[in-house]
This record gives structure tokens, sequence and C-alpha cells, in this order.
């Protein structure tokens, strides 16, 4: 709306007109909300204080000016609105709710809880005050509670993208002591959810399997026939990759059991396709870790070479070839078989339709994976050959491979970063679009999530690997996404993107170059001035373990994928010296690029607390702070009675020296570019 526009509806203040002005500012708020636009937003606060001059009293309109602040992220402002509001009524929903989302900006949890649940208590359909009950306990840590109401919500509901995703967030935490039914039917449910993170649910699936199926280290009573027709386990099977050494085990016979006596007749009984089927979207989740012993090994390649065969035929036809090459694809994807290069140039026939999704995953996906590599562009590399070590590493076996970016609450970046250090005042008055660098941004989810929760956002993602930005760029379009800007490159040389970035992520990628300080330093240089950049390193406490198995291997240390699969046999056999269970009871442990990532990586080093302050200064960097590792709060007050993010870095020394496992996550931290170059002495 133009300005004189606003001149002139400035004389409509008779209570009359305030309606008019209601509405068209609630327009604007909704259109300003939707568009992400600041100067839309500002007309809408100016007419809200209209309407509010005309009728004081209207506490829709005293809302409106509520939200409007509060998405404005001006939070003292909004507070004054919803206390005005509820002065008039104390037992208004809607000012109760927006009064829980300003709690929930100060990540005043008590707060908002006490709002949401007050409001819901009045209405559970006036507002989505009983969703956001549920997400303030999910945030606080109450699983349980968390999990049973977002349950009782997708029970009652239509399941919004939002609903599911908290639900699936809540399920992550949740194991079951027993087998129920209903609980089972539910999970059903969940699994066919799209656009969601299935491995969220893998805890709580597969330790009510466990209950259901009676799986011990004995082994399972059941037979193959009944297992083949669990409903359950073959969904789980399709969705997620199993993290369980006992399930693993049961896998692996069966499918010895499955190969052997199909191979002979080149057939699969009718009732064994469901177990078939499910292996080989197992295997192609978890890219074939499992280990194959010689025998099996043998009768793949036979079946490889049969494969290829029957491909050459002129009366080839569908139901002919794929029993054949789901025999293999229980063991290993498509990709690692001599038969993949054909079937993606020869189309077969007659392929049953209930198969179609494994054709779709085993052939068109990485087809068309292959496609966006060539197409990115590229600031290139530099003569270095840890990078083209690592660079072949993660094209061979991009990681992670995630399906789902999870929730945010959408929020502006810079009054996030406020709320984790409000003792920074470099902060102060940061407005407009926020340019910002992921640098070795991977498979891409951290960018997109990026993208997607923070308002004006202009991202770039910089990977090393062309295999992993294919698979980003993939993700980023399912998103809608699309104006993410991904480039292959080395971040030694970022200089060549010829842009300098308000705000630079780099997560997991130092600790994997030969001289992590120059990685640092040149993106110091692509940060502005005032700029932060966010880093996250491994911890050599935490890391201890791999640190040990990388030495018990030294040049033994396997690089390729039959080596990793060894490895991976002989510790959960325990046929290797030394206690590897915290290696073997990480989820990574269970997937081939997660396993080589974890414990077999090209390059690798570890870092201190100490040394983090020295990286700064080389870079020329000023220290923020350091965010609180998952469930470091009770501790930080057991030690020292302090709040987590008040602690110093000598006292978090001090912290994870009594707990090794604390920065299981890394060291995650933010530096500050200064407004003026430090001095040093001439």
């Amino acid at each position: 709306m133009a300005t004189a526009n606003l001149q002139l509806i400035d004389s409509l203040h008779t209570p009359e007109q305030h309606r008019h002005l209601y509405d068209l500012a609630s327009k604007l708020y909704s259109d300003a909300s939707q568009r992400n636009d600041n100067a839309l937003l500002e007309e809408a606060a100016h007419l809200a204080r209209q309407a509010h001059a005309a009728r004081p009293d209207y506490l829709p309109g005293i809302n409106l000016l509520c939200r409007i602040e509060l998405r404005r992220h001006r939070l003292s402002q909004a507070q004054h609105w919803a206390e005005l509001g509820l002065s008039l009524k104390p037992n208004s929903v809607s000012l109760l709710y927006s009064a829980g989302h300003i709690d929930l900006a100060r990540n005043d949890l008590a707060a908002a809880e006490a709002h949401f649940a007050k409001a819901a208590r009045i209405s559970r359909s006036a507002t989505k005050a009983a969703h956001y009950l549920a997400h303030v306990k999910l945030l606080r840590g109450a699983y349980v509670e968390a999990f049973q109401q977002f349950r009782e919500l997708i029970r009652t509901g239509q399941p919004s993208p939002t609903l599911r995703s908290q639900l699936f967030e809540a399920t992550s935490h949740i194991v079951a002591d027993f087998y129920a039914e209903e609980l089972e039917q539910d999970l059903l449910r969940y699994l066919d959810f799209e656009q969601v993170d299935y491995s969220q649910l893998r805890s709580l699936a597969t330790s009510l399997l466990r209950h259901k199926l009676k799986l011990s280290e004995a082994g399972c009573p059941l037979e193959v026939d009944q297992l083949a027709q669990d409903p359950l386990l073959l969904r789980c099977l399709e969705r997620f990759y199993f993290t369980d050494p006992l399930f693993e085990r049961l896998f692996i016979t069966l499918r010895q059991t499955l190969l052997f006596s199909s191979s002979r007749s080149l057939a699969i009984a009718e009732n064994m396709l469901p177990m078939v089927s499910a292996l080989a979207h197992q295997t192609l989740l978890n890219e074939g870790v499992w280990f194959i012993s010689d025998s099996e090994h043998t009768l793949l390649q036979q079946l490889d070479q049969l494969s290829c065969t029957m491909l050459n035929s002129d009366s080839l036809q569908g139901q002919d070839l794929y029993p054949v090459l789901l025999l293999q694809w229980m063991y290993r994807p498509a990709t690692q078989f001599q038969h993949f290069e054909t079937l993606q140039t020869r189309p077969v026939y007659n392929w049953p339709t209930w198969l179609q999704n494994h054709w779709q995953q085993q052939i068109d996906e990485p087809k068309q994976l292959q496609m966006l590599a060539h197409q990115l562009p590229s600031i290139g590399m530099l003569n270095d050959d840890t990078s083209e070590r690592v660079k072949a590493q993660y094209d061979q076996h991009p990681y992670p491979r995630w399906r789902d970016i999870g929730y945010n609450q959408p929020s502006h970046y810079w009054a996030a970063l406020q709320a984790h250090f409000p003792q920074f005042n470099g902060l102060n008055q940061r407005s407009g679009p926020i340019t910002a660098l992921v640098a070795g941004c991977g498979t891409g989810r951290h960018a997109i999530r990026l993208a997607h929760y923070f308002y004006q956002m202009d991202v770039t993602a910089l990977d090393i690997s062309h295999s992993a930005l294919a698979y980003a760029k993939q993700q980023a379009e399912l998103y809608d996404e699309r104006h993410i800007h991904f480039v292959q490159g080395d971040i030694l040389a970022a200089e060549r993107l010829g842009q300098q970035f308000d705000l630079i992520e780099c997560s997991g990628v130092l600790h994997h170059m030969a001289e992590p300080a120059k990685g640092l330093q040149a993106l110091a240089q692509q940060l502005l001035p005032g700029g932060f950049i966010k880093i996250a390193l491994y911890s050599r406490t935490a890391r201890q373990s791999v640190t040990q198995l990388r030495h018990t291997l030294g040049q033994q240390l396997p690089h390729n994928n039959d080596g990793i699969r060894l490895v991976r046999e002989a510790l959960l056999q325990g046929a290797l010296d030394g206690n590897w269970a915290d290696l073997t009871q990480s989820p990574d442990f269970y997937s081939l690029s997660a396993c080589r990532d974890l414990l077999f990586h090209q390059q690798e080093l570890v870092f201190d607390l100490s040394q983090l302050l020295q990286l700064a200064e080389q870079a020329h960097l000023e220290w923020v702070g350091l965010i609180p590792p998952p469930r470091s709060e009770p501790l930080a007050q057991q030690a020292f009675g302090l709040r987590a993010q008040q602690l110093s870095l000598s006292q978090w020394q001090q912290l994870e020296q009594q707990n090794p496992a604390l920065f299981a996550g890394m060291y995650q931290f933010y530096l500050h570019k200064p407004l003026q170059p430090t001095l040093t002495g001439m």
C-alpha cells in the first residue's frame, strides 16, 4: 500500500472505521508473513496501530499488534501488547497463545508451557495451543509426554508436515518395554507418511519388534515363513536401516538361507518374495554394509555374470530377470554390480508393478544423480593431495544419506544467535538479508534447513564432492529450495566464489583437511567485517575409541567396501582385542558411508578445547562462545551452579574430563570477524 494511502487512512480514527483498518492490517500481515517482506510488515504495523487508536479495547487488534511485533522480533513490544490484552481478558485463548510464542522466542520454556496449557484447557480447537504444548514438552526433554500428546493429535486430525516431523522427533527418544498391538498399528501408519525421517522411528520400532519376535542372544524362535509375513518387520526393513547387532545377525542368516535356496532354481518362492524384496530395500539403505562370506561372494559373482548374459539376450523378459537381480540386491546395491551400466541403457519389459520402486531407487535415481553431478558449477581444486583423497571418498560414499530436514521454529538467524550468546554485543542492529556460505555442505541437509527455517537467507553451499552436491541439489528441489546456490570446489579456493558473506557455517570439515588452520584462514578472508563463522570440530576426548581403533589397524585401515565389511564383522564378533562397544552402539556403524566416515576416514584430526582459541587467533577472529551440547545443562548446574552458556572454556574442560562423551557431537562454536582488523606488534 502506498504511503499516500496510509496518510489518507490516518484520518480514520472513529470507532466505526476501526474494522476496516483492522482488516487491512490483517491482510498485510498475512501477505508480509508469506512473502517475508519487512516493508509490508511495517505497513501492517502502522495500520494496526491506527486501528488500535480507533478502538483501544478491541482484543483481536491488540493480538494482531502482538503478532506483528513478534514477527519483527521486537519481543518487548510484543510482550507489552500481550500483557495489555490479557489484562482486559485473562482467558483470551488467542492472547495466551501469542504469549506462549513470545516465551518460546525468549527460550522461556516453563512460561511457554504454562501459557499453551491454559489456552488448550480453554479450547483445543481455537488455536494450535495443544500442538505447541506438545512441542514445548519435546524441547524440555519430556519425550514420553510429548510422544503421547503428538500421537493423540495425529489420531484426531489430519497431520500436518510440522506435526509429523515433531511426532517423529519425540518418537526417536522412546523405547518399548513390551509388545503392544495398538502401538504396532500406529507405527505402521507412521511408516506410510511421506517426507519424514523414518530413521527416527528406529528406536521404538526395533524395541517393539524385539519383544514381538522374542529376539535374544540365543536367536529368534520364529520360522522363516513367519518372519517373511510380519508386516511391521517388512515395513521397517523398507524404511530405515537397522542399528541392532541382533537384528543384523538375524538378517544375515535369513539372507544366506534365501540366497542358497533360491539360486538353485533361479526363482524365489512366492511366500518369500516380500522378505527378499524387503532385504533388498534394507541393503540399499545401509549400502551393503553387512559381512559377505566367501561362498556367498562366489555365488554373487556367478549371478552377476548371469545377469549380464540375460541382459544381452533378445528374448529377455522382466519376470525372468527380477529374481536374479533381487537376490543380488539383498547383498549390494545395483551400483556395485557389473549389470548396473547395462540396466541404465537397456529397458526391461514386463517388470512386475510391485517391484517398480526397486527400479526407481536402484537404477533411475543413481542415473539422475550422475546427471546432476555433471551440471554443477565449480570453482575447482587446488593442488592438495589430502583434498583429492577426501573428494574421492565422498564421491564414492556421499554422507549422510538423509530423507527429511526435521522441524525448527522459523526465526531470524541473528535473534537465535543472540539467544545463544546474550552476553555478546556484536549482534545489535543487524538487519536485512543474510548472505550465508555453508562451507563443506556435504549432502545439503544443513544448507536446506538454513534456507527453510530462517528468514531472509541467501545461501551458497560449497562442497568438494560432486556426488554429495548432486544429492544435496536433488533434495533441495524436493523441498522447493531451488534458490540455494550449490558450487563444487575446495574450501582452500573459496576466494574464487568472488563474494564475501555475513555468515559462514563449516561443520565437521576442517578436521578432514591437512592443515585446518589454513582452511579457517581461507574462510575468514571470505567473511565480511562484523560477520560470524560457526565451526564444528572433533573432540579428542570423545573420539578416543576411534583414535585407538585407527592406531590398532595402522596400515590395515580399510578404504574399500570389502575391507570395511571385514573390520565391522571382526568388531561385532569380538575378534579385535579391546572394548569397542561405544563404536558398535553408534548408529553410524550400520551404514557403509556412515561407518567409513565414522571410523575409516581418509584424513582425520582431533582437537582439545585449549586449541580452539589458538585457531581463532591465527585467523584473526574473536571468540564468541561454545554451543552447549545436549544434556549439558544439568551437568553445568551440578558442577558449577551455572547455566551451560555461562561456562568458561576452562570449566568446559573440567566438565569434559568428568564426562568424556560430552562432545560426541563435536565442539560447536562461533567466531566473529572484528569490524576493524586486530593490530599486532610492528
